[in-house]
């Protein structure tokens, strides 16, 4: 028990510290071991325990005498005997227990509240978060959205440009969805990868595309898991340059359903980049037909009368990989 204490303090004391600085309202302890602490608190108190513990406020002074004896119960047996210690969980609480004594011991908690809620709900809720956001704003969920658009201020993307191509990019992703098959998920990674695909600019102008995906893939990401920052990261990789390959250490290195995804979404967001060739936003609208497996793109000019010829230009250069990608042809007019 002396060596779990001092390996806590070791461990968390650097990170409490801003905590200290900042201060805090209220406290409130979530999931199972909390909850199972503060009902042996309230049953050594001689007070009821109700079955629900949401809302409830208890006095930190008598958690801290309920780990102190869960302390000298020294087998899982010895604990589970123990008033609102349930046996399943006797073998694993006294290292919570420990835990939360040096939260309440280092930020001087004196009252708690308690809340049943936890990881599980967490994600029940993000989720339907998500699925909410997505049929609502047919975009990134808010986490998601805030976490792309906080790194292309920290690398210094050029946000009307990054706008500009994630319009054009999606517009094309929901025309050729017929062909592609793809879902709500993967025009989430397109999007967040169109906002982020220049952030290697921020190394260097030169093989700006790869420097974005080390950027991407080492950064971290709320909201995403590390197999979402991969794919972000190599859809961003191939916006230019060489098409996809196996012997690419980082790309060969996916499952292959991963890797036929990324190759449909850095094609589409190559045609997007084109779009914007001058990266001044002179393509207002593009207007996207299909006859068969003939896809064609009008680039519609802005109203300043400035023709989008070299738009045209760069688009129709870069169509190549959604062709093969998807099995049809692209024109650019």
């Amino acid at each position: 028990v002396k060596q779990c204490r001092e390996y806590i303090r070791g461990e968390w004391s650097p990170e409490l510290r801003t905590i200290l600085e900042t201060g805090y309202d209220i406290a409130v302890g979530c999931s199972g071991t909390i909850q199972a602490i503060a009902a042996m608190a309230l049953s050594m108190n001689g007070e009821a325990v109700p079955d629900v513990l949401n809302g409830l406020t208890v006095n930190t002074a008598d958690m801290l005498q309920a780990i102190e004896t869960l302390v000298k119960a020294e087998t899982p047996k010895a604990r589970a005997n123990l008033p609102g210690i349930e046996s399943s969980r006797a073998d694993i609480i006294l290292a919570g227990a420990l835990i939360l004594e040096f939260f309440i011991k280092k930020l001087k908690i004196d009252k708690m509240l308690v809340s049943p809620y936890a990881l599980r709900e967490g994600i029940v809720y993000d989720t339907l978060q998500k699925i909410r956001d997505i049929s609502e704003f047919k975009h990134l969920s808010h986490l998601r959205y805030e976490t792309i658009l906080n790194l292309c201020h920290k690398f210094q993307v050029e946000i009307p440009h990054a706008e500009h191509v994630k319009r054009m990019t999606l517009k094309i992703f929901d025309a050729l969805a017929s062909f592609h098959k793809l879902g709500n998920w993967e025009r989430e990674m397109l999007e967040a990868a169109a906002l982020l695909h220049d952030s290697g600019y921020m190394i260097s102008h030169d093989q700006h595309h790869r420097h974005s995906y080390y950027l991407i893939t080492h950064s971290d990401m709320p909201g995403f898991t590390n197999d979402e920052a991969e794919i972000i990261g190599n859809i961003a990789r191939y916006h230019r340059k060489s098409h996809p390959k196996k012997k690419h250490i980082e790309f060969s290195s996916m499952h292959s359903q991963k890797q036929e995804v990324v190759k449909i979404l850095s094609g589409i967001l190559r045609l997007g980049e084109g779009i914007d060739r001058r990266r001044r936003q002179f393509v207002e609208d593009i207007e996207i037909s299909v006859d068969g497996k003939k896809v064609k793109i009008k680039l519609i000019g802005s109203p300043d009368g400035i023709r989008p010829d070299i738009e045209v230009w760069g688009a129709n250069r870069r169509v190549n990989l959604l062709e093969e990608s998807l099995g049809i042809k692209i024109t650019v007019h």
